[in-house]
């Protein structure tokens, strides 16, 4: 076996009985899970890959990676959670951790002459903070580019601080903890809400991040209009000149500086836009109903899964923000159903068919209908259940009722004439009768007939002037 002069070899004793529990141990670089009796490593996770730390319960403790590991590979561990006893026995950083805790405690009830056998340290919580710290510590290595202190994300619903790097950001927050990579980020949307007053900045990850066992592929931040850098008091960069410049000959379109003034998520959207190189998606020309001559309103107001937002209809896809987050490409979209289209409806309702999922939007103002069937006719989207469609089938409908009465009325006189047929003698009859009996008996008998078959066409006639006469005022009303 061959290795590179610069290689450093680092010699371990592996732990082969495949135990599953074990005690952890920090080191600089990764945490080593040792067997119980210290005879060796069961394994060990590089705190560099760690993407997210957070508690699940009293006893248990997940750590999320970042996946990178495995580019290689088609297998890789994506996330390990372990779950802490109570008299769990903790080693290194983690007892010292534990017994200054312990320490603290127990001083802080002595000050206060009281004491509560309830309260207890939980070795899970010690482990979850130190991880947190640690990767914290790993990510302090790099001096941030930029803080961003205090965002209100409503996906998830908490408030974070974001810190900002040459490669990737720390999301953080009073229980959790996210590292997310630019390179994850697809695209980003900066989107007006209909209050006029807030403005919603989007962050579309490759990746999703977690929080407790739900998926998150959009970090929706909701940022006032009104709030603005002042030019006395700008934002600042913790970067050089010369680093600005790098990361500006990389984005196109924009351009960040050292101090920069103006709306917060203005300068925000310019940050995330040079650091990860996606493009940035506005708002499209629609128009809603609600717009005012001071305002244009891009958006309508609706529900999906019991849960109120608004639906934005953009140049080359559907987005429903802000919870849950629902994007719909054009591309993906097999047709458009409309329901509760009639006159009487206040509100009606369209589910979106995709070739994997059907997703519905209830409570649609009447009023936006005719934007809607407009917006989807000008991106060649099929729309099935609209007013025109209803009035086509109704037509249809009340022409094959009239095409059947018609065929209903010639059987009628079919049948009207085969009895008379069978009821009077034929004219070769007749002339037999009056050669034998006498020719007025025939005469009469065909006159009979003939008066007969002029009473019978009379009252057809009638009758389909009535029928007429109904469906046009059927047509009417």
């Amino acid at each position: 076996i061959f290795f590179r002069a610069e290689e450093s070899l680092r010699m371990a004793r592996k732990f082969t009985k495949g135990h599953n529990w074990g005690i952890p141990s920090l080191r600089d670089d990764r945490i080593d899970f040792n067997s119980h009796d210290e005879t060796g490593t069961i394994f060990s996770l590089p705190l560099e890959q760690v993407k997210q730390v957070q508690g699940s319960g009293r006893h248990e403790v997940s750590v999320v990676f970042s996946g990178e590991q495995g580019k290689e590979k088609e297998n890789c561990v994506t996330e390990i959670r372990f779950h802490v006893p109570s008299d769990a026995s903790l080693t290194g950083q983690f007892e010292a951790k534990l017994n200054k805790k312990k320490d603290a405690e127990k001083k802080s009830d002595d000050d206060d002459s009281s004491s509560d056998e309830d309260t207890k340290i939980e070795p899970s919580m010690i482990l979850l903070d130190t991880l947190k710290s640690k990767c914290d510590e790993d990510v302090g290595a790099h001096t941030a580019m930029a803080h961003l202190d205090d965002l209100n994300l409503l996906a998830p619903k908490a408030r974070l601080d974001f810190d900002l790097y040459d490669s990737y950001m720390r999301l953080r927050g009073r229980k959790q903890s996210w590292r997310v990579n630019y390179s994850e980020i697809n695209q980003m949307f900066l989107l007006p809400a209909p209050d006029g007053v807030h403005r919603f900045f989007v962050i579309a990850l490759a990746n999703p991040i977690k929080q407790g066992q739900t998926p998150y592929n959009h970090l929706v931040i909701s940022f006032e209009e009104a709030v603005q850098m002042e030019a006395a008091n700008p934002f600042k960069l913790n970067v050089t000149e010369e680093e600005i410049d790098a990361l500006n000959a990389k984005a196109s379109g924009v351009k960040i500086t050292k101090e920069m003034d103006g709306p917060v998520f203005e300068i925000v959207a310019k940050l995330f836009k040079v650091l990860s190189g996606s493009k940035i998606i506005g708002p499209s020309k629609f128009e809603s109903c609600r717009s005012k001559e001071n305002s244009t309103i891009r958006c309508i107001s609706c529900s999906t899964k019991q849960t109120s937002g608004n639906l934005y209809p953009l140049e080359k896809s559907f987005f429903f923000l802000p919870k849950p987050t629902v994007y719909i490409r054009n591309e993906e979209i097999t047709k458009v159903k409309f329901s509760n289209v009639g006159m009487l409806e206040r509100y009606f309702n369209i589910t979106i068919v995709t070739k994997e999922a059907a997703h519905e939007f209830q409570s649609l103002d009447k009023r936006e209908y005719e934007k809607v069937v407009t917006w989807l006719q000008s991106k060649d989207i099929k729309a099935e259940g609209t007013k025109a469609d209803i009035m086509r089938q109704q037509a249809a409908a009340l022409a094959d009722e009239d095409s059947d009465e018609s065929d209903e009325d010639f059987d009628d006189d079919d049948d009207d004439d085969s009895d008379s047929d069978a009821a009077m003698p034929d004219d070769d009859d007749d002339d037999e009768e009056e050669a034998e009996d006498s020719g007025k008996k025939g005469k009469k008998d065909k006159k009979d007939k003939k008066e007969k078959k002029d009473k019978k066409e009379k009252k057809d006639k009638k009758e389909k002037k009535d029928k007429k006469d109904k469906k046009r005022k059927r047509e009417d009303d």
